[in-house]
C-alpha cells in the first residue's frame, strides 16, 4: 500500500519563505479553495513530482512543474522571483514511513535526485537518522540499487513483472503505467482513465 501522510513545499524568494505544509489524514483529504489559482494543482504536481511520476502530467523534471516553483511567486499585489524551491513527501507502507526530498530549482542539486531519509519528516534532522540519494529518468533506474523506483517498488511491496516492449525485448512493467490508473490526471483524465499514461515503450501498455 502507499499512505501518503504529509507534503511539504518551501519556495525561497528575496522576501523570505513561501509554501504549504499539509497533512492527509486516514479518512478522505479535499483539496479547496473558493477560487482558481490558489495553488491546488501545484500541491499535487509535487506530490506526484517526488514520487518521480510526473510524466503522467505531461513530461520528465521540473518543466511540468508550475512558475511558482522555478520563476515568480504572487504574493498580494507584489511579484518576488524564487531564489530555490523544493518539496519533501511523507510516505508510508503501512509498516514503515520514509521521507521523499526532490529539488525543482536548487543551485548545485540535479533535479532527478531523490532523498530518501527513513523517518518521518520531523526526524530528518536528527543525526541518527539514514538516508541516501536515487535517481529518477535515467537509464535502468527501474531496476538499479540506485534507482529511486527500484526502491519504491520495493517498499510497496511489489514484484513487477517483465512484459514486451516495442522492440521485442522484455522489460520491467514500469511504476509510471501502474500509477497512471491510480492517479487521475485532472484536465483529460474523466474521458479516458489512462489519459496520463506515458509512453515507455511497453505494447499495449493499457492492457498490461
Amino acid at each position: 500500500m502507499l499512505r501518503i501522510n504529509r507534503v511539504k513545499v518551501e519556495i525561497f524568494t528575496e522576501n523570505g519563505i513561501y509554501g504549504t505544509d499539509i497533512d492527509f489524514n486516514s479518512s478522505l483529504t479535499f483539496l479547496s479553495s473558493e477560487d482558481n489559482t490558489c495553488g491546488k494543482s501545484s500541491i499535487l504536481a509535487a506530490v506526484y513530482y517526488c514520487l518521480g511520476l510526473e510524466e503522467i502530467i505531461g513530461g520528465k523534471g521540473d518543466k511540468v512543474l508550475t512558475s511558482v516553483y522555478k520563476t515568480t511567486i504572487e504574493y498580494g499585489d507584489q511579484v518576488w522571483n524564487v531564489l530555490q524551491s523544493a518539496m519533501y513527501l511523507e510516505i508510508s507502507n503501512g509498516v514503515d514511513t520514509v521521507t521523499l526530498f526532490r529539488a525543482a530549482k536548487m543551485n548545485g542539486r540535479d533535479s532527478r535526485m531523490i532523498t530518501i531519509y527513513h523517518s518521518s519528516l520531523n526526524d530528518i534532522t536528527k543525526p541518527e537518522t539514514l538516508h541516501f540519494d536515487t535517481y529518477v529518468h535515467m537509464p535502468n533506474s527501474a531496476i538499479n540499487a540506485k534507482g529511486f523506483h527500484s526502491f519504491l517498488e520495493k517498499f510497496l511491496f511489489l514484484e513487477l513483472p517483465q512484459v514486451s516492449a516495442s522492440d521485442d525485448t522484455q522489460r520491467k512493467l514500469y511504476l509510471q503505467l501502474v500509477f497512471s490508473c491510480m492517479f487521475i490526471e485532472q484536465k483529460h483524465g474523466w474521458s479516458d482513465l489512462f489519459s496520463g499514461m506515458p509512453i515507455l515503450g511497453i505494447k499495449e501498455s493499457k492492457k498490461r
